[in-house]
């Protein structure tokens, strides 16, 4: 059998300025390098290779001309492979319409070690999935993407997952929801698994993706509701521009809470892959530990889905719903910053040409003011994928939200004149999520409930941010002449505050022993629009962490805490006494 090297990226230990990216998995197979250098070429990704059999082989790289699917003549995110470091003769990142195997030149290896670069040309979102170098010229190598996730693990060997054990309480997911579902599941003696695919928890307050916290917290008839969320509260806040810097999410404080629990097994950089069931119950997960090069199950006893998209009950085939087009969509932020000189940036024939359009922060906008600056670039309301899937079509959003940023400065730097000594500082290649999958509940929350005002027996989670839905912003349709919307307007309605969520939407109606809690939970389209930010998001995981305990306790499912166990689950909700200065901060 002719022997293939295969090279899965995100095992290497050296990846230089190449960013790992894992949130498109579910949907192309891999978590893959990514070189966000914002113009400029990011340093190279080095690894070594095993080579058993001398001779001729040839090289394949799982890549993607990013743009293709606007301006496929273009191909900004090129790059080439490097071995002993001679360049192997193929660029790469710009061939194909999608995911591919692009083809590269055979080159000669003797038996032994040799070292691998992964050299970036532009610092303009080229991405490697996987390398193959393969002494057969036509390998079978894998297309749709659970292929390419079987491949990737047989290639490592890997394909039997490692027994974890079993908890009380799976949570799926890091963001301030699953956080908090798991301190409070926690500290209620629950032994718990906490997943989540990225290096850092937090989610949209996290500094990868840089969101602050909305919603309030402590309302009577629950004072103590909140507590945990209030623990995380943020030093410092910058709403925008170059004073939304990364430390100001305390990416440290929110981890060593969940250190400190000695009843919480953190699974990080650890991807939910699988789920198995048995009838209507949960039995598993399977995560993916793409940095060590393993896969693991966990059993449990109860599961949460904090994963925002509803990963875990899509999985598991629980019912739900998703707006497919007039959602809410998604944002990276971005900002720039001033060099103290000047500062010179390519012109990006690819991005979407906003060179005559007017956007907000451009000096032609009269909604958005200009400001020396930038505050109104890269804010909240740049937000893409409004008329698109929020699940199939998420990277190409991620992509459209890069264009239009990338667009932008080069109008503002290179049409303009203006920014003479700024570049882009930071911008967020996880994408901050409003809206995709809403799981049912036994009960589903409507504006309607909320606005009559609509008092159910298992109330109890407090919801304070106004009716806020977004679509594309009709003032800026002159610059979405490629035909997708990329800047956002807030539709504001109150209500009178604070409005109790019930118990009913945290847990699935058709998944027996699964709760859910975050923005993925039972709600309607626009009630979605006051339940979805994140400290009321925290407080739905504080009282699933409660409602958990309970199952445990009588050894009974999610829907049983509110037939059987609703006074006494109630009654000590209400019992919480409200702790507003119990904050650890981290020595980081």
């Amino acid at each position: 059998m002719m022997e293939n090297i295969v090279v899965r990226v995100s095992e290497i230990k050296e990846p230089g300025g190449w960013a790992l990216d894992t949130q498109f998995i579910e949907t192309m197979g891999t978590p893959y390098l990514l070189a966000h250098g914002l113009g400029e070429p990011v340093a190279d990704a080095k690894t070594e290779i095993s080579v058993s059999e001398s001779g001729e082989y040839r090289i394949f790289v799982y890549t993607f001309n990013w743009v293709s699917p606007w301006k496929p003549e273009y191909a900004p995110g090129i790059f080439e492979i490097y071995i002993d470091g001679k360049n192997t003769g193929t660029v790469f990142g710009d061939e194909g319409s999608s995911w591919i195997w692009q083809r590269g030149e055979k080159i000669s290896l003797e038996k032994g070690r040799h070292t691998l670069a992964i050299h970036d040309l532009t610092g303009f979102e080229g991405r490697v999935g996987m390398i193959v170098l393969s002494r057969n010229e036509d390998p079978s190598l894998p297309v749709l993407p659970e292929e390419v996730k079987m491949f990737s693990y047989a290639s490592g060997g890997y394909v039997e997952p490692l027994d974890e054990g079993e908890f009380d309480l799976v949570v799926c997911g890091g963001g301030m929801a699953g956080i908090c579902a798991s301190l409070s599941a926690a500290r209620n003696g629950l032994k718990v698994a906490l997943v989540q695919d990225r290096p850092v928890v937090g989610g949209n307050n996290s500094s990868e993706v840089r969101v602050w916290l909305g919603g309030e917290t402590h309302f009577e008839p629950f004072p103590g509701i909140g507590n945990i969320i209030n623990e995380m509260e943020q030093a410092k806040v910058g709403h925008g521009g170059a004073g939304n810097k990364g430390e100001n999410y305390e990416d440290g404080t929110k981890l060593a809470l969940l250190k400190a629990e000695k009843n919480i097994t953190l699974y990080l950089e650890n991807a939910l892959t699988d789920v198995t069931t048995d009838g209507e119950r949960i039995t598993g997960v399977t995560v993916w530990d793409y940095r060590g090069g393993k896969r693991r199950h966990i059993k449990g006893r109860l599961f949460a889905d904090c994963t925002g998209d509803a990963a875990l009950g899509a999985m598991a085939g629980a019912d739900f719903e998703v707006t497919t087009n007039g959602h809410m969509g998604m944002s990276d932020l971005w900002y720039i910053e001033d060099t103290g000189k000047k500062y010179t940036f390519p012109r990006c024939p690819w991005a979407i040409d906003l060179s005559d359009s007017v956007f907000p922060g451009r000096r032609s906008d009269k909604d958005y003011r200009f400001t020396p600056e930038g505050f109104n670039l890269g804010a909240w309301f740049w937000e893409g994928g409004m008329e698109h899937d929020p699940i199939a079509k998420m990277e190409y959003t991620r992509d459209l939200n890069l264009r239009a940023m990338y667009g932008a400065f080069d109008a503002l730097k290179n049409v303009d004149g203006e920014y003479e000594n700024y570049k882009i500082g930071f911008s967020a290649y996880i994408a901050g999520k409003r809206e995709s999958r809403r799981l049912f509940g036994d009960i589903v929350m409507t504006k309607s409930d909320v606005y009559k005002g609509v008092v159910y027996p298992d109330s109890c989670v407090p919801s304070t941010w106004n009716f806020d839905v977004h679509y594309p912003d009709r003032r800026y349709y002159s610059a979405f002449r490629d035909g997708d919307a990329f800047i956002a307007k807030d539709y504001h309605e109150p209500f009178k505050k604070p409005y109790f969520i019930p118990y009913r939407a945290l847990y699935s109606r058709n998944v027996a022993n699964m709760f859910m809690a975050g923005r993925d939970i039972s709600v309607s389209h626009d009630a979605l629009g006051t339940a979805r930010v994140m400290r009321t998001c925290g407080m739905m995981g504080e009282v699933v962490g409660y409602a958990a305990k309970y199952c445990v306790r009588y050894g009974c499912d999610p829907r049983q805490v509110y037939t059987e166990h609703l006074d006494e689950f109630i009654g000590e909700l209400k019992s919480l006494p409200c702790l507003k200065k119990n904050r650890l901060v981290a020595n980081v």
